[in-house]
């Protein structure tokens, strides 16, 4: 099938433009496949980041017609899909841009040093009394494990960070991404921390 992805084009803090590209495609091609068509095939310049394919690392998180996805994960088909679900129309051309609350470094290519200042400032680590002693361990049941599973999924892609309201509004908010890590350190059994120091996102 034949597809247009419109991408969003920009230098560090230089305009914006937007540049089209043409592709014909299988339905099951994920974005990150046609980025990468495009940047070997038609566009050597284009810059976007990718690296497992598989949505374990999360370094290819973008934005998708105004949505932010990871390119490894979505189909050309799901796309259609997700269009429909939202009635909106499939014209078969696709906007792709940079996330958001981030600044812009080339291209699809975000600045991440916000995002991970917002996660280090809730000490993204355990912190236990018997830490350091010879022979200690950290012992976790089953049911202690399950308990962290949902809060563990977190890849750090920056797609919940892109869309956050909150961030928008108060530059000093963590982000989403670090309440969800500390959240899983509340719920960790192995913690001994009733708090954490204060620190704004960046400050070790």
């Amino acid at each position: 099938m034949e597809i247009t992805f419109k991408v969003q084009r920009q230098q560090a803090n230089g305009d914006r433009r937007w540049q089209d590209y043409a592709l014909d495609v299988d339905p099951q091609t994920t974005v990150l496949d046609c980025l990468n068509q495009i940047k070997w095939q038609q566009d050597g310049s284009l810059a976007f980041r990718k690296n497992c394919r598989n949505a374990i690392c999360g370094s290819c998180a973008m934005k998708v017609n105004d949505r932010p996805v990871l390119a490894c994960k979505e189909s050309i088909k799901s796309l259609g899909q997700w269009l429909a679900e939202s009635n909106q129309e499939n014209t078969g051309v696709f906007t792709i841009s940079p996330l958001g609350n981030l600044p812009v470094i080339k291209d699809l290519v975000v600045d991440m040093e916000k995002f991970f200042g917002g996660l280090d400032a809730v000490y993204p680590y355990l912190m236990n009394k018997r830490q350091g002693e010879k022979g200690a361990e950290f012992s976790q049941s089953p049911e202690q494990r399950a308990a962290l599973n949902d809060v563990s999924n977190c890849v750090l892609c920056g797609v919940c960070y892109s869309d956050c309201d909150a961030k928008k509004k108060n530059e000093n908010f963590v982000g989403p991404h670090a309440l969800a890590k500390a959240n899983r350190l509340i719920l960790d059994n192995r913690d001994m921390a009733t708090k954490r120091p204060p620190r704004s996102p960046g400050q070790r």
